[in-house]
């Protein structure tokens, strides 16, 4: 009954504290941060002792006794100051215990402003350029009697002869040139005597190049003293021969198809973009191609071509890229990956990506503000730059720190902070003689993790926020997937140490990347919880720590996500039941 009453009390202050600067809430008014002096505050009323738990920091008491979860004797809480928590920009200003900095492992970095580089990567596949297609014809029907081009896939350049063809019908023609030409040699037309002759001889051969004779072979049957028995087909342009309908001896017909030629010279990469990116792309921009196959080689094109319409299936926008092709190493069906060059943004705001945590309500970045002091900051961001920064709209001034990693341990420190102070009457900042909290403290188990699933990959994982970032597929689709379901944090200390690693690996694997250290500490993590109870987790973290390409490193991290997924959802349904 005791325990019981015990963790109503602390669920009380927990939910009066407002469950934390990220959950969005706010505490009661005033709201002035979470280190508001109360009414208790301003009298003269003693402050009031504490006793919490070090392993599990959310369990508060006001008297001595031993943890509920983990049965551990409860350790006092030293007194607390009472001192203003607004910060500078006037956010919520969490003051940590430098030591408790120290075991979060908080790296921060600098707010700069300057040019930001950016960039939409886009995965497509290299189609043949239509205007490259060149059909090959016949306007008189006869038989193939001698066949060059006797393979697809063989190359030829424009003027070779393609086929010798037999036709009665050009064997009219042809005499009927020769015969002007006869004429008018015979009445003296080539010499100039008359007027005739000339006219029907260019009659005779204007007949032929309708008919699809070349020049250089009208000009041979004109000086001819009778028709050849066959006459040489050319290919009109240099390319590659596909779709050929014809072997030797072929009767062919007028108004037939005979085969295709193909210039591979350029090629075109169609790829998709989607639509929160189409305001960025525009004709004429710069695009390096690369090919899974051959990753020494790039290959460097525009943006030819912007669709007028989306697929209405996948709610995407096509560009079409042209690429120049030397070598013919690009071929038809392959898949490669375009990196296009955008304008970039000239005097930009901008941190790590890492550094803003999206709530899907709010967007929030902790200043440092020196010696322990935290500002939890509401900010707006803009559009992602290269190198993992974004742009900040407002928020954040040049100069400034922000902490790029470690802001969920801060941003749970300060949810601790405050219950004790909700229910001890004092404020979130410690004194300086209160003991250290123990270096494994673990987020409130109200922090809600999202369960996210990507239908592509068949895959879940567990992610902070709303905003999909795909660690299956990475870079070439980051927004695939959608929040399936939501689970608390884990309220063990050795579980959450575990979860940090692993959304760090989640981090590194959307960036298309793999971070050695943070798969180690996964698997060192993993390794101290019970070993039975998580045998599967323990295998999959090992595997992971071995995967050496993304490929193998990604389906470990699928197995470690099932085993994690469904280890905090047991603990969320128990937690509900009780």
């Amino acid at each position: 009954m005791k325990r019981r009453t015990t963790l109503a009390v602390i669920s009380g202050a927990l939910a009066a504290a407002g469950l934390g600067v990220i959950a969005g809430t706010q505490p009661a008014q005033p709201v002035a941060g979470i280190n508001q002096p109360t009414a208790a505050t301003k009298s003269n009323a003693p402050a009031k002792q504490l006793w919490h738990c070090g392993m599990h920091p959310q369990v508060i008491q006001d008297h001595p006794g031993f943890c509920p979860i983990c049965h551990m004797a409860l350790t006092p809480i030293g007194h607390v100051d009472h001192a203003s928590t607004t910060g500078p920009g006037g956010g919520t200003l969490v003051t940590i215990d430098p030591a408790v900095v120290q075991n979060m492992g908080v790296r921060t970095a600098k707010v700069t402003r300057s040019s930001l580089q950016r960039s939409v990567r886009a995965v497509g596949v290299i189609n043949l350029p239509e205007p490259a297609m060149h059909d090959v014809n016949l306007r008189v029907g006869g038989w193939v009697e001698k066949l060059y081009a006797d393979q697809e896939g063989m190359g030829v350049v424009e003027g070779q002869p393609l086929f010798d063809l037999y036709s009665p019908d050009l064997q009219v023609a042809e005499q009927e040139l020769i015969g002007a030409v006869k004429a008018s040699k015979a009445s003296g037309g080539l010499t100039g005597g008359g007027e005739e002759g000339p006219t029907l001889v260019e009659s005779a051969k204007h007949k032929l190049a309708l008919l699809g004779i070349a020049q250089q072979d009208v000009d041979a049957i004109a000086k001819a003293d009778k028709p050849p028995a066959t006459t040489p087909v050319r290919s009109p342009a240099t390319g590659h021969i596909e779709d050929k309908t014809i072997v030797q001896g072929s009767a062919v017909a007028a108004m037939t198809k005979i085969m295709r030629i193909v210039d591979h010279s350029h090629v075109w990469l169609e790829v998709q973009v989607y639509p929160n990116q189409i305001d960025s792309v525009k004709g004429g921009l710069k695009v390096r191609a690369t090919v899974e196959g051959m990753p020494q080689k790039e290959w460097d094109g525009s943006v030819s071509f912007i669709y007028p319409h989306l697929d209405h299936m996948s709610r995407t926008l096509m560009l079409r890229i042209t690429l120049a092709n030397p070598g013919f190493h690009l071929r038809p069906g392959m898949y490669a990956t375009a990196e296009i060059a955008l304008d970039p943004v000239e005097n930009a705001v901008q941190v790590p990506r890492e550094a803003v945590i999206d709530t899907g309500d709010r967007q929030i970045a902790f200043v440092d503000a020196g010696d322990g002091h935290f500002e939890a900051r509401r900010v707006q961001m803009g559009v992602a730059g290269e190198g993992g920064t974004v742009q900040i709209l407002s928020g954040l001034a040049p100069g400034e720190t922000v902490v790029t990693s470690g802001q969920f341990l801060l941003d749970a420190e300060s949810r601790t902070i405050e219950a004790i102070a909700m229910m001890g009457g004092g404020t979130a900042q410690a004194s300086a003689n209160a003991p250290a909290p123990a270096p494994a403290t673990a987020p409130a188990t109200q922090s809600i993790l999202s369960v996210a699933y990507c239908p592509m990959a068949k895959a879940s994982w567990l992610q902070r926020g709303s905003d999909i970032a795909n660690p299956y597929l990475g870079t070439a689709m980051p927004d695939c997937g959608s929040v399936q379901n939501t689970v608390n944090a884990p309220a063990d200390a050795r579980m959450a140490a575990l979860l940090k690693a692993y959304l760090d690996v989640e981090k590194s694997l959307s960036a298309d990347r793999l971070d050695s250290s943070a798969q180690t500490e996964l698997l060192a993590r993993a390794k101290k919880l019970p070993e039975k109870q998580y045998a599967a987790l323990r295998i999959a973290a090992a595997k992971l720590s071995e995967a050496q390409d993304l490929q193998r490193a990604r389906e470990a991290f699928h197995a470690v996500s099932d085993q994690l997924v469904s280890a905090l959802s047991k603990n969320t349904g128990e937690g509900a039941k009780q």
